[in-house]
């Protein structure tokens, strides 16, 4: 196989044609705010300049990495021209690679796993490739990513992974409960997958309250975040669910809950 620069380049912008699609956008607005949030709420830290502009070249190289790498997963797509579009997927993994090192070997890490996550998530199954597995994931690592790039982790942020869990676990059964989801051989009813919903935004909201109140997190926030959450969940129930936007206005308050809940929690932090 020829390698050819110039197609190299050509390569290099394909990903812009995944822009179009609402997961990619959802994904990306996520992602964007993700990281904006994690750099200003970072603890006992004052970002600089060149911090700024680090981060946010990462983040786009690694979104354009990941996109390149979806890409190059196109059927249509001969031999050569997948070729090309993976080493363009590797040149942008690499330039946030070698910007990662000007933070910390172990922010580098961190990075390559969350990249690698991403990517698996994003390249699987129809099933797996909704815009809430990414947005769990991005919630869940984009933190880890920008702490440690900026000196400030703390142990807290490990509490994010098991949300994280609750959350996708949680948006699958209210989609379920509502019919947006592929799976028809459910044995649970709608309404037992709306109270299992409920339920898994609840516990979310009582493991962020009690590990708040056990450390030295803001308990003001934490409790704040409870509230929200049940306040969510009663709007979620007292909602109508006849109308047209019925189902996705249910998932749409949920996801809500569960993001709120999450956001609470990195705040008091």
């Amino acid at each position: 196989m020829s390698f050819s620069v110039a197609n190299l380049g050509t390569h290099m912008l394909a990903w812009r044609s995944l822009l179009a699609r609402k997961p990619v956008q959802i994904a990306i607005a996520v992602a964007t705010l993700a990281i904006l949030l994690s750099i200003i709420l970072a603890p006992d830290t004052s970002p600089t300049t060149w911090d700024w502009v680090r981060i946010i070249v990462i983040g786009v190289s690694g979104a354009a990495a990941i996109l390149t790498f979806i890409t190059a997963r196109t059927e249509s797509l001969d031999a050569q021209s997948r070729q090309q579009r993976l080493i363009a997927a590797a040149v942008f993994f690499g330039i946030a690679l070698i910007l990662n090192l000007t933070f910390s070997f172990g922010t580098t890490i961190i990075f390559s796993i969350g990249v690698t996550v991403l990517a698996l998530i994003a390249a699987s199954e129809r099933d797996l490739r909704s815009s809430w597995m990414m947005t769990g994931a991005l919630i869940a690592l984009v933190p880890f990513w920008v702490w440690s790039a900026l000196d400030a982790w703390t142990g807290g942020l490990l509490l994010l992974l098991p949300l994280a869990t609750i959350a996708i676990i949680s948006d699958g059964h209210m989609r379920a409960a509502v019919g947006l989801s592929e799976d028809r051989e459910s044995l649970l009813s709608p309404r037992a997958h709306r109270l299992a919903s409920w339920a898994g935004i609840l516990g979310m909201a009582l493991i962020v309250l009690i590990t708040g109140l056990l450390t030295d997190a803001s308990n003001g926030v934490v409790t704040l975040g409870a509230v929200g959450a049940i306040v969510l969940i009663a709007i979620e129930a007292g909602a109508p669910q006849s109308s047209g936007s019925g189902p996705r206005r249910a998932v749409a308050i949920a996801d809500a809950a569960l993001v709120w809940v999450a956001l609470c929690w990195i705040v008091s932090l």
